[in-house]
């Protein structure tokens, strides 16, 4: 008993520390960084572990965050230090523990977060951790925030109160984290990874399975970031696949955050030098500064115009010619002092002289070793038996697979997984491996290649030669032409760790592998390029293409360099299933050429289009992205494709009005992202009978959709920007199954009732005043949301929504009353009807014979309920917190399967029907900031009651030691009516959870128990809980 005591004497003691420290932290200005996340949490709930774990984690991938620091806490007002914080962050991560509410600088905070991501035209947003709650205690629709709000009213007012609420109840859940059912650590790592996402897009993507090496630790020492005397180049150099792209990403995640600027360019050997000048000065100076690049020289003086002034952190990877370093950053007097340009390559002498050491000394080089033999078998078992230690039985192979193939990572990987795919034929499989091994690294790989089909290995080498980086449903479509299931080839690909498919939807291939499917497509025929299946042309094999020769076992051409393409050079290439390159040009007359082409990759396409003849009959990937192409050039004319299933028009910035779309009349995809200057959608879209979907995110010009959008039948998906321009729907659509309005619809077409929706979500669509009597014809509608929407009526109609399950009306400031006919929606599971300015429900609500779910949260006007609440059989939980409600009718009882009643807030509510003891399912009985000072003798038959959240009085103490002794559960809540707790707490016989509420007289509360109580040890949780003046 001592002990405990004093473990709760340590808590107090630190509790008023904590307030003292809080009244006298000044105000400070020291923040000058801008951050890139703010973490907000309630200290004693979650700092000391998880949050100081996450802030670790993230600062160690780079991330700059900023942890709420109570002395920043000053006032009533956010400003300062913490102000700047607030409004400098990009992402918001409110981390919501059960006390988080009662804490008034938490709620403030979040307010204050949903202002400014509501003004950040969607550059800011929120992501929420749930930390053993759930969304929906966390938007008010139980108990635990619902109750802790009001007690802030008397100190704040009702009016700052209700917009805290307001900012709880729309903390968006689409892209969260909850803490249930798994460890901090698997938690804190979905967040990091998850905010890397969100992040810019620089951070790199790591592999699932890293094991640490020393290699980063010596790297770091090297870097010596925190130095800004000098300008250093670090090369990282070693034999391919021993992790060198890895370690860069890792210590570029790392860093990059200490530096003014960061550009990572991936594997710039296998891509023109001018685009990555574009994607250096890009990532360091904007978007503008690649305008009027023509050349590498021109893009050379950009980038030591622009970058000499600035601390820069740039990777250079994959560099396998010294030119390639030297039009990227060619000396240390490119950048400002304090730079670092990391290097990665398999050879020194790359980009040095064979007496390298004579070499300046701001070049520091570092040759990755091999992994130590534990860490090999570490990772190894990782992809052979999915675990971080290998199964005992199985040690002495992996060492033996370890001492056979060697130590380097990519080889480990790729072994490991096909070893996870032939667990019966391992020992047969590890005497090939022997044999391979003794010849290299891609002999090693060879096992696993020469395992595949002949279809499987057909498309991994088109993965290898031009689809790497390509979005994966376009493969699939060209595969589709000539391959049944392509997808299954995908996943056994996927599960050989030969490729993988980034968070874009991408192809990802790492080089070691790449470079071996394309050395399989050169064994073809070594000296006659002509006779492979892949071909790409460079300013060195530029006469491959000239030549006039046919060439007819090419299938797929990719062109590194601006090109006029004829009808000559295409005559010879019959075969030609991919065509692909930036800044090409169609020059001639093309009849009968071209017949097997089927993707055309044609980035950044010449405006003049004097070609003829271009039929492309087989075409069914046209990607124009990246083009200042209008609606009335030339190609659009000129260019037939009418087998066409996929048309990308991404990025093409000057397109103010899409072209005719007649002969696409077979297209199934249609992606207009980020035209920003799009604001019509040509009517001829009705002629794309087959079209599936439509991708209109970033048309922020873009402020209605055509009518005639309404007759295609089979499309099914429309994503829509996130924004408010576009405020008008078409008057008729037809098969779309899943709809997500944009926050600016004013009103719906009647046509959505010939919808297929099982889900229809409008909530904050503010403008919308009404629906249309067509809404009672969505037959599989499901679930349909209004919150937050200016609904000031339900249509009759509605009552035809048979399958209807869950009907959301919260905070719909409009809706005054329930219609009578909402009792006819028999199928209806869940209605939260919260924070409605209702005042009496109609009697047919009693006819809802499937509802377990029912919702008045904070309806202020409703006083009672009608009598008809009796016959809801199935109702569990009922939710009156914080309503006007002041009678309780006797016919309550009859509720047998009730197990929540959550009447906190009822300030009208004076007493319980003696009937609440016939509730013989309630687990919950909530009265909290009520009226009531008696509970009724019958509340002793609640053998179920766990939790009972009540105000104290004298007067109810000599009741519950009598009725509540065997319960398991029972909380105090605050009050101001407690001043000591009662010594009656020691007959608890069954109590496993204390939780306790503290105000000025806690510690003589603890005085007076201290020698009463003999049994603590039967107690497993005691959890004192600071009330909102310790906030």
């Amino acid at each position: 008993m001592a002990e405990s005591l004093k473990l709760i004497e340590n808590f107090l003691s630190d509790q008023f520390y904590l307030k003292s420290r809080l009244l006298r932290a000044p105000v400070t200005n020291t923040l000058r960084m801008k951050y890139e996340v703010f973490l907000s949490f309630r200290g004693p709930d979650t700092r000391d572990s998880f949050v100081s774990c996450l802030f670790c984690d993230m600062e160690d991938m780079g991330i700059r965050v900023f942890k709420d620091n109570e002395k920043l806490r000053v006032g009533e007002k956010i400003e300062g230090g913490l102000l700047q914080a607030l409004d400098d962050s990009q992402i918001y991560i409110p981390i919501f523990s059960k006390r988080f509410a009662e804490s008034s600088w938490c709620l403030r905070e979040v307010a204050h977060m949903r202002d400014c991501t509501s003004k950040s035209d969607g550059k800011k947003e929120i992501l929420p951790v749930f930390f053993n709650v759930t969304p929906d205690d966390v938007k008010c629709e139980t108990e635990l925030y619902g109750a802790a709000l009001p007690k802030h009213e008397e100190k704040y007012g009702s009016l700052e109160v209700n917009r805290w609420r307001d900012a709880l109840v729309e903390i968006p859940t689409t892209v969260s984290w909850k803490l249930e059912g798994q460890g901090h650590g698997v938690l804190i790592k979905q967040i990091v990874q998850g905010v890397l996402l969100k992040l810019d897009g620089k951070n790199r993507r790591l592999p699932n399975h890293l094991v640490e090496t020393d290699d980063l630790k010596h790297i770091e020492e090297l870097l010596d970031v925190d130095s800004n005397d000098h300008v250093h180049f670090v090369v990282i150099h070693g034999t391919g696949g021993i992790g060198k792209s890895t370690l860069a990403s890792i210590i570029f995640n790392r860093f990059r955050s200490k530096f003014e600027c960061s550009s990572f360019l991936e594997d710039v050997r296998s891509h023109p030098p001018l685009k990555m000048q574009e994607k250096l000065l890009a990532e360091t100076q904007g978007a503008n500064s690649t305008k009027g690049i023509y050349d590498t020289n021109t893009g050379i003086d950009r980038i030591k115009k622009g970058l000499r002034k600035k601390k820069v952190l740039i990777v250079v990877d994959n560099v396998d010619e010294k030119k390639q370093l030297e039009n990227l950053a060619g000396s240390c007097d490119w950048f400002g002092r304090g730079s670092r340009i990391i290097v990665t390559l398999r050879h020194l002498e790359t980009i040095h002289n064979e007496d390298y050491q004579t070499q300046p000394s701001n070049y520091i080089h570092y040759s990755v070793k091999e992994m130590p033999s534990d860490q090999a078998i570490q990772l190894f078992s990782k992809y052979a038996f999915s675990s971080d230690t290998r199964p005992n039985n199985w040690y002495e192979f992996s060492k033996e697979v370890i001492s056979s193939v060697g130590k380097l990572p990519l080889t480990l990987e790729v072994v490991g997984s096909f070893f996870a795919r032939v667990k019966s034929k391992r020992e047969n499989t590890l005497e090939d491996l022997k044999q391979a091994a003794r010849k290299g690294v891609r002999d090693t790989l060879m096992i696993s290649i020469n395992k595949l089909g002949k279809i499987e290995k057909d498309i991994f080498l088109d993965i290898a030669c031009f689809c790497i980086g390509e979005d994966k449903t376009y493969a699939e479509y060209l595969w589709h032409t000539s391959i049944d299931s392509p997808c299954s080839t995908i996943n056994l690909l996927l599960s050989m760790s030969l490729i993988k498919i980034d968070e874009d939807n991408r192809f990802w291939m790492h080089d070691e592998v790449r470079d071996l499917g394309r050395y399989i497509v050169k064994e073809e025929d070594f000296k006659d390029p002509g006779k492979r299946r892949w071909v790409r042309i460079d300013e060195n094999t530029e006469d491959i293409l000239r030549s006039k020769k046919e060439k007819g076992a090419v299938q797929a051409l990719s062109l590194c360099i601006s090109h006029d393409i004829t009808p000559g050079e295409i005559a010879y290439l019959p075969e030609l299933w991919f065509l692909g390159g930036e800044g090409l040009t169609f020059v001639g007359d093309f009849e009968n050429c071209l017949h097997s082409l089927r993707w055309l990759s044609w980035l950044r396409c010449s405006l003049d289009f004097s070609a003829t003849n271009l039929y492309l009959e087989n075409l069914v990937v046209l990607n124009l992205s990246r083009s200042k192409i209008t609606d009335d050039w030339g190609g659009w004319k000129k260019i037939q494709a009418a087998k066409l299933r996929i048309l990308d028009l991404t990025e093409c910035h000057e397109l103010t009005k899409t072209p005719d779309f007649s002969k696409f009349g077979k297209l199934d995809k249609l992606i207009l992202t980020k035209c920003e200057k799009l604001s019509m959608i040509d009517s001829s879209i009705d002629k794309l009978k087959l079209l599936n979907t439509l991708d209109i995110r970033g048309c922020r010009s873009l402020k209605r959709l055509p009518k005639e959008i309404g007759s295609l039948k089979y499309l099914s998906k429309i994503i829509m920007p996130y924004f408010d321009k576009l405020n008008k729907c078409p008057k008729d659509l037809c098969k779309i199954v899943s709809f997500l309005c944009t926050l600016g619809i004013e009103q719906l077409p009647h046509s959505i009732g010939r919808l297929n929706l099982t889900h229809l979500d409008l909530s904050f669509c503010k403008k919308l005043c009404e629906l249309p009597d067509s809404i009672g014809e969505l037959k599989s509608l499901i679930e349909l949301h209004l919150g937050f929407t200016g609904i000031y009526s339900l249509p009759s109609s509605i009552r035809k929504l048979k399958n209807l399950k869950y009907l959301f009306l919260f905070n719909c400031k409009g809706l005054f009353e329930l219609p009578h006919f909402i009792g006819e929606l028999k199928s209806l599971v869940k209605l939260n009807s919260s924070f409605l300015k209702i005042s009496v429900l109609p009697d047919t609500i009693g006819k809802l014979v499937s509802l377990t779910h029912l919702s008045f949260y904070y309806c202020k006007n409703l006083c009672k309920l009608p009598n008809s609440i009796r016959k809801l059989k199935s109702l569990v939980k009922l939710n009156l917190e914080c309503s006007g409600i002041s009678v309780i009718p006797n016919s309550i009882g009859r509720l047998k399967n009730l197990k929540y009643l959550l009447l906190s807030g009822c300030r009208e509510l004076q007493e319980l029907p003696n009937s609440i003891g016939d509730l013989e399912s309630l687990v919950d009985l909530d009265v909290k900031f009520s009226s009531i000072s008696i509970l009724p003798d019958s509340i002793e038959r609640l053998t179920n009651l766990m939790y009972l959240g009540y105000p104290i009085s004298k007067s109810l103490i000599q009741h519950w030691h009598s009725c509540m002794g065997e319960k398991e559960f029972f909380k105090f809540s605050e009050s101001s009516w407690i001043f000591t707790l009662p010594h009656f707490i020691e007959r608890l016989k069954n109590l496993k959870q204390l939780s306790l509420s503290f105000y000025r007289s806690t510690w003589m509360c603890f005085s007076t128990l201290s020698g009463n109580w003999n049994d603590w040890s039967r107690v497993t949780t005691v959890r004192p809980c600071s009330s909102h003046d310790l906030t």
